[in-house]
């Protein structure tokens, strides 16, 4: 058993209450942490009050205010420098890199090591998201995991990228995945398809397609618009009978006018229990180009034992040796071939039992036994 470390996480950026994959994979990494060690969290004020403070481990410090300034905030320095006192902190933990620029006075000030998580590569996400900003961001970012004592990636993909790009020692790298909250395949509700078909008015001829994420988010939105004018035409064109059915608040109004029309597409908003409609579909899509770091969705869905069928970028960072027959991967911009890795999944009318590895690799208490043991060896 790894001896329990005093550790201050500094998170710049609102979390709580936990909704998108990223917030609720910080609040994991913090909680399930915070089971094996006293964490302190200095983070911006919540969203809402509506989360549930009794179902933290750690302890909450809200010292900043959710202003763009924040990150410019040089009183920071001063801060976080009593905090470490006060924590009595081994550790100084970063979830992500923005507020890095404070690395250096901890270093100099106090010679606590620094770890930070990195979520994916921020400036190869803004690059390929088109923006002309990204070589600031590179020099910013190199800095950054350069002035860090570990950078612990949720991919091996971003792992290897950094490694090779911002000059890492692999040493001072580490793989921690985003994880799942269920140590094994769960009960499936065999009534879920049901329960879909009767809400949404579904044919019980037609197959259930499903997408879901945070639709305010790029790459997400352009994943709808590639339904809509990639995918669906061609599932048309076979003569297929389906429905596809998207979940996820805050679809740009743009995108949603090319579902107009498309009655074999239903755009559903915010959902109360995404379970029920990964349950109660015959596949989830996961038609990604852009963005970087883990799909979150993905990994939350193969968690069900439900097949994914994604583009090579959306299945990145995903272990595939661990996922068997249940992630299925097309080569991007294949529309045909992708499109006809769901027709023969739903044709086929298999289901997959995901393999117990799965659970072993993404399941959060190993995953934090595993990073402990890591921290360790500093």
């Amino acid at each position: 058993m790894n001896s329990p470390k005093n550790i201050l996480a500094i998170i710049s950026f609102p979390f709580l209450p936990a909704t998108t994959g990223g917030e609720i994979s910080t609040m994991n990494i913090l909680n399930y942490t915070a089971q094996q060690h006293q964490v302190t969290v200095f983070t911006v004020d919540p969203y809402s009050q509506n989360y549930k403070p009794e179902s933290l481990h750690f302890k909450l410090i809200f010292g900043m205010r959710f202003k763009a300034w924040r990150y410019m905030n040089l009183g920071l320095i001063f801060t976080i420098l009593k905090l470490i006192k006060q924590t009595q902190a081994d550790y100084v933990f970063f979830d992500q890199p923005w507020l890095g620029w404070l690395m250096p006075f901890i270093k100099i000030f106090t010679r606590k090591k620094i770890y930070l998580r990195s979520n994916n590569i921020e400036y190869l996400r803004f690059k390929s998201m088109g923006k002309s900003w990204w070589t600031l961001l590179y020099m910013y970012e190199k800095f950054v995991y350069r002035m860090s004592d570990l950078v612990i990636f949720v991919s091996d993909v971003d792992q290897a990228k950094a490694i090779d790009e911002f000059y890492i020692h692999p040493s001072k790298t580490f793989l921690c995945p985003y994880g799942i909250e269920i140590k094994s395949r769960p009960n499936i509700n065999s009534s879920s398809k049901q329960a879909l078909q009767q809400r949404h008015s579904i044919e019980s001829d037609k197959s259930i397609i499903l997408f879901f994420s945070t639709l305010s988010y790029q790459p997400n939105y352009e994943a709808v618009a590639f339904i809509a004018d990639e995918i669906y035409p061609r599932l048309i064109e076979k003569n297929q009978k389906f429905m596809i059915l998207i979940c996820g608040k805050n679809l740009p109004e743009n995108i949603r006018q090319k579902l107009n029309g498309k009655s074999e597409i239903q755009y559903l908003g915010f959902v109360d229990d995404i379970n029920e409609y990964i349950d109660g579909s015959d596949v989830m899509i996961n038609p990604i180009l852009s963005g970087g770091g883990v799909k979150t969705k993905a990994i939350d869905t193969l968690s069900r034992s439900q097949t994914v069928i994604s583009t090579q970028t959306g299945a990145e960072g995903i272990d595939a040796n661990v996922c068997g027959n249940n992630l299925q991967i097309s080569t991007n911009l294949n529309w045909n071939a992708f499109t006809e890795k769901v027709i023969a999944h739903v044709k086929s009318g298999k289901s997959y039992n995901i393999p117990d590895d799965f659970y072993k690799t993404y399941y959060w208490p190993h995953i934090i036994e595993r990073l402990s043991e890591r921290l360790e060896k500093k």
